[in-house]
């Protein structure tokens, strides 16, 4: 899919609202009625500087008069990044990323669509053999620098900061990530409740309601995550990856986001490879354990969604995302994931002969089937 030129088309439909003959324009503009007939069946098109002359006879800009779009609303977007997902999942790597490039080419100035083409690069970062990982990723950045530089969209913005950070980490750059990002992160001052409390005065219980949802379900996200990277600092300190794994599970149940985060099998991976690093092994299979447990609880396709409690997140989902709530990758690829992050990982490779470990593992690959 790319931008359109309808040019032929405009001249035609315009000339027609004006009660206009072929003729007529043809005269206006000093040109044969042969040329108009060739320009509205597509034949030809106008010379480049009859474009301004035919734009102001109808009054109308010359990129009207093209017919060109060089932005996409969100359900564009939207329809593009599923098409995208699914050509990395059964397509090879090459050909996805061909398709992903000519989109960005063709709206190299829908920000909204960039920052969605380098989340689907990280996403897929692994399918790149060799070289072409770092190229991909190089491709990434740069189109969240493209995005930071000329988005007027703070969302967009802040959104390809992270994803060029993430980049910059993988590719093993941690200060071209804190350049990105800014060496001191932002405070939250609670804006969300603010939000809320003007709605609620204007009497919009459901939007207070939803934004507050909302801003409750990604701070629970992002503190499992936050304990999860914090665990991996204490790889000498079992005692306090106890207390941090304790937490993250006493959320994890009080919330009970093993039904509506899909993420949370990656929470208990984090750990077991955290005590991996620091020799215990016994507590990373409790872990492993707990990862299975959340694979084995996860159903497909996987979409982003809310429960009973969190009964108006997923509409604040697709508020703030735009583009809908499916998963970044597609569901093939997420149950592989699911196996080889265990099977094939390997900091559980001193594991590889322990039964517990092999019961994990064949009934991760029940869940895929």
């Amino acid at each position: 899919m790319g931008p359109t030129i309808a040019i032929g088309a405009n001249i035609y439909r315009h000339r027609k609202d004006l009660h206009l003959t072929q003729d007529d324009l043809a005269r206006h503009l000093g040109v044969t009625k042969a040329s108009v007939s060739k320009w509205e069946t597509g034949q030809s098109y106008p010379d480049v500087e009859l474009l301004p002359r035919i734009a102001a006879y109808f009054d109308v800009t010359v990129d009207a008069l093209l017919g060109y779009e060089p932005q996409m609303g969100k359900e564009g977007i939207r329809s593009e990044r599923e098409r995208l997902r699914e050509a990395f999942a059964t397509m090879p790597f090459d050909v996805a990323h061909a398709q992903c490039q000519k989109l960005a080419h063709d709206y190299f100035s829908c920000y909204p669509l960039l920052v969605q083409i380098a989340v689907l690069y990280l996403n897929h970062l692994d399918l790149a053999d060799g070289t072409k990982r770092g190229e991909l990723a190089h491709e990434a950045v740069e189109l969240c620098r493209r995005i930071r530089c000329y988005s007027s969209s703070s969302a967009d913005i802040r959104l390809a900061e992270v994803v060029q950070a993430t980049l910059e980490l993988a590719t093993g750059d941690p200060q071209a990530a804190i350049e990105a990002l800014g060496d001191s992160p932002d405070i939250d001052l609670g804006a969300d409740m603010l939000l809320a409390s003007a709605y609620s005065s204007l009497g919009q219980v459901d939007e207070a309601d939803k934004t507050l949802q909302g801003a409750l379900f990604q701070g629970l996200v992002l503190s499992l995550n936050r304990l999860a990277q914090m665990a991996a600092l204490y790889a000498s300190n079992p005692a306090k990856i106890d207390i941090a794994y304790e937490r993250v599970r006493a959320i994890i149940d009080a919330f009970d986001l093993g039904s509506v985060y899909a993420n949370t099998a990656a929470i208990h991976l984090s750990f077991a490879m955290t005590y991996m690093a620091g020799g215990c092994d016994d507590r990373a299979l409790d872990c492993l354990d707990g990862y299975e447990r959340a694979a084995r609880a996860l159903s497909f396709p996987i979409e982003l969604h809310g429960d009973d409690f969190f009964d108006k997140t997923q509409s604040w989902l697709e508020d703030v995302n735009g583009i809908g709530t499916s998963a970044p990758r597609e569901d093939t690829l997420v149950k592989r994931t699911l196996v080889e992050s265990v099977a094939a990982n390997p900091a559980f490779g001193p594991l590889s002969d322990e039964p517990r470990f092999k019961r994990i593992v064949e009934s991760l690959k029940e869940v895929v089937r």
